[in-house]
Parts: structure tokens; sequence; C-alpha cells
């Protein structure tokens, strides 16, 4: 299983499915293109017909979902209580957040850890995770790596879930200038039986639309996310695309708007004219919507995004040397089972990377994927 069940494409664009010829297949794509909550959804609502069995399969599937994401809410409340107690803000965004504003109910979208953007400003960063994560491995060493552009987020456990801290929302390599304005556009969000500060739905489409790019279009509830907060009232479209243009992103939001829309054939509204042969050239139409094979398949295309930004050039060969030569806190902290000179462990684990890629590539070959 791979592209997603044609039935999964009417569910998210909200139109009504015809009932699959074979429902466990049906169950399995929804499944791998973490979809199962919104399925069993549009099932109860009517959108789509299913026997017992797949409605049991994915009921199970949704019921796991709200138990796992109302653990996620609460140590995302908990973590922000925290930090305003030290004196910085955060607001929460994707995951629990997207489907506590756009999604039908609880448990129609996954979430695999909890997103936090850290407000600029707030004191000494490498203080407050020392007091937050006393163990953490780039302890001492933040504040260093985050000024020099090394890294965008961090991660760390909270209360037993994973944690993704964020400097930058969007992670696409390279700095972008007047992050700080993302705090005029905020919104609140309902969580854990209290309301969190949360970004606003305009710079949560943009961030949307760059997650599901730097993914490679691989799985369909991405889309949704998108679609989803597209459709929300009160959005204000010129606010997103003036965003995305300030930031150099403004080809990347509209082609991905564009492929959203076609995809789902929806009415997204999106600007002919800023189209980009060069952006479909590195993300075409072949490699989208492949599930699991697709997210590990041509992982290292997000790479070519600085590239594909206007004025954005040097910064994008800086990325692309710190990717080729990283700096050893990163290697520390990445690949910390090398050992040995800085070139040797470097050496070793490019030489792990490439022997798995190639183990992968086997077994997928033999299953028939690729």
């Amino acid at each position: 299983m791979a592209r997603p069940h044609p039935a999964l494409i009417e569910i998210v664009a909200g139109r009504q499915a015809a009932p699959p010829a074979d429902e466990m297949e049906f169950v399995e794509s929804a499944g791998e293109h973490r979809l199962a909550g919104l399925a069993f959804w549009a099932a109860e609502e009517g959108f789509i017909e299913l026997g017992t069995a797949a409605r049991r399969d994915l009921a199970g599937a949704k019921l796991a979902i709200v138990a796992h994401n109302r653990k996620v809410a609460g140590a995302a409340a908990s973590l922000m209580s925290e930090l305003e107690a030290a004196g910085h803000q955060a607001a929460i965004f994707k995951g629990v957040a997207s489907e506590s504003r756009w999604y039908p109910e609880s448990g129609t979208r996954p979430s695999t850890d909890a997103d936090l953007l850290l407000r600029p400003g707030g004191g000494d960063l490498d203080a407050l995770i020392r007091e937050l994560v006393p163990d953490h491995p780039l302890e001492g060493r933040i504040s260093r790596l985050v000024e020099r552009g090394h890294i965008q987020s961090i991660d760390f456990q909270w209360n037993g879930i994973w944690i993704d801290l964020h400097f930058d929302p969007f992670k696409v390599g390279v700095p972008l200038p007047g992050l700080d304005r993302l705090w005029d556009h905020l919104g609140e969000v309902e969580l854990d039986g209290g309301v969190l500060r949360a970004l606003g739905p305009e710079v949560s489409l943009l961030q949307a639309a760059l997650h599901l790019q730097k993914d490679r279009f691989s799985r369909l509830y991405g889309f949704a996310d998108v679609a989803f907060i597209a459709a929300s009232p009160g959005l204000d479209r010129e606010l997103a695309r003036g965003l995305a243009g300030d930031f150099g992103l403004a080809v990347h939001f509209n082609e991905t708007l564009a492929v959203v829309g076609d995809v789902l054939r929806l009415p997204i509204p999106y600007d002919p004219g800023l189209r980009s042969a060069v952006w479909r050239a590195i993300w075409p139409e072949r490699s989208r919507l492949r599930g699991t094979v697709g997210m590990t398949r041509r992982v290292r295309t997000h790479y070519w995004i600085p590239f594909t930004m206007r004025g954005r050039r040097l910064d994008a060969f800086r990325f692309w040397y710190r990717k080729v030569v990283p700096p050893g806190d990163i290697v520390d902290y990445m690949h910390p089972d090398t050992s040995g000179p800085y070139p040797l462990r470097v050496i070793q684990y490019r030489s792990r990377l490439i022997k798995e890629r190639h183990a992968r590539n086997r077994e997928q070959r033999r299953a028939g994927q690729i």
C-alpha cells in the first residue's frame, strides 16, 4: 500500500465517498496516511458506508489517537505554564492545536508530539533548558547553536511526551528575518480544560503548507491540514500570502496550495501567475502521495528550499556547507555512537546512513514498493 485509497481523498475533500470494494485495504490505507480517525468519523457521519469489521478497526485506531492526544495536550499545557512562570512565552501549533480548531472532533487528527514556538528575547535560553531538562545532550550549547543557525528547534520529553520546541516554526534551513512578526498574529485554542496561546490561522496555514512540502507530499493527512485551515472562517488570505512573500516563500506557499487544490479537487485560491517550473521539477507529481515509502525516499529534497528562495543563494550555500561539514556539537548530538577524531566520526555516521539507505531500498524493491 502506498497511494491513498480514492475514498480517502473524497473524505478529506468533504464529499460523499463510494463504498470500498476491499474494506480492509481501505482501513490499511487510512492508517498509512494517518487518517484512521477521520475515516471512522466519516463513516459515522454517513460520508462512507463501511461494514462492522472495518468500523471496529477504525474505531480502535481513533480511540488510541484520542488517548494519546489527550496526553500531548496535557504535556503542552503543563510546559507552557512552566515557561510562563520562567518569564518565557510560547505558542502551540500543528498537531492537537490543529485538531482542536480545524478538525471535526477529537481523534480525527493524530499527533506524535507537541510543537511549541518559543518567543525570542525571553532571557537566557541555556539557563531555561538547563532548568527544564537538566540532562539534555545540548545543555550549555543551545544559545550558540541557535544564534549561528545550526539548529531551529530542540526535542526533549516532558511528562512522558516528546516536545519539539521551535525557535523558527518553518525550519527551512536559513534564518528568516522578521519572525517577530508572527507574534502579532496569534490565536487561542482550547486544550486540556484551558485556553492556550496558539499561532494564528494565517501563520498556521503557511507552516502546514511548508511542512507538507518538506514531507514531499507523501501522506494525505498533510493535505487535510492545509485544506481544513484554508477553509476556516475568517482566514485572511492576503495576510497569509504577505507573510509568505516577506519570508521569501511565496512560490513555495503558492505551489503547495495549487497541489492541494488539484489533488483534492477543491477551489483553494492560489496565484496562477506565480508558478515555478523549477519548483515543479524538484517536487514532481510522480513523487506525491506515496505514503510510508514516500517518507523514506528523496529525504533530502527539502535541502533545495533555500536555493529556490529569492535572494537567498549565499545563505543556501552556507546551509549546504553545514550539512556537508556539520559542527562537532551537532555530530555529538545526532550521532553519539561515533568515536575518534572529527573527520573519522563524520565518515562513520555517513557510512552507516548509506548502508541503511541501501538496505531499505533493497527491502522496498523486494516488496515491489519502488
